[in-house]
């Protein structure tokens, strides 16, 4: 049977009135990324103000990738199609996340796609969902209905 987005995003939404926020959210969020796209690791981060930095705002592997870890933004491409320009980023192989400064980490536990969805609100994005599996497991059918599961986190991203 067909998984659709659509219920998926009326799941995460039921989610918005529980207690417990915003853990509450973020796992409804993650069971329904499992059921629509799958993942090893997935994590949040927002875009600290003044955009030098993101923290991590959840994650599933606390012991690589901690809640309230920090990154500097890179200037670089990813950057300007994902937290500029809006668009999701899908890299297949690892090859295609090279420019990651973490990408040794991400490939020393088995990961080798990589699926980052921005968020965003009032004109800019505020983070970014980033789904991690093995190699080879995303492709751009997916993109669509992860976005949409990913914009459904926007209040767990305004600060």
């Amino acid at each position: 049977m067909a998984v659709d987005a659509k219920s998926l995003a009326f799941e995460i939404q039921a989610a918005w009135a529980a207690p417990s926020q915003p853990g509450a959210l973020f796992e409804a969020a993650g069971r329904a990324f499992a059921r629509l796209v799958g993942h090893r690791l997935y994590t949040a981060t927002w875009i600290v103000p003044g955009g030098a930095e993101v923290e991590r705002l959840h994650s599933t592997n606390e012991a690589v990738y901690p809640v309230g870890g920090r990154k500097p933004v890179t200037q670089d491409d990813y950057d300007k199609l994902t937290n500029e320009g809006g668009r999701p980023f899908l890299a297949r192989t690892p090859a295609e996340f090279a420019s990651f400064p973490d990408q040794a980490v991400i490939v020393g536990l088995g990961l080798g796609a990589v699926m980052n969805l921005p968020v965003f609100y009032d004109g800019r994005v505020l983070g970014t969902v980033n789904l991690l599996d093995r190699e080879g497991v995303y492709g751009e059918h997916q993109l669509d209905g992860a976005m949409l599961l990913a914009q459904q986190l926007l209040p767990a991203f305004l600060r």
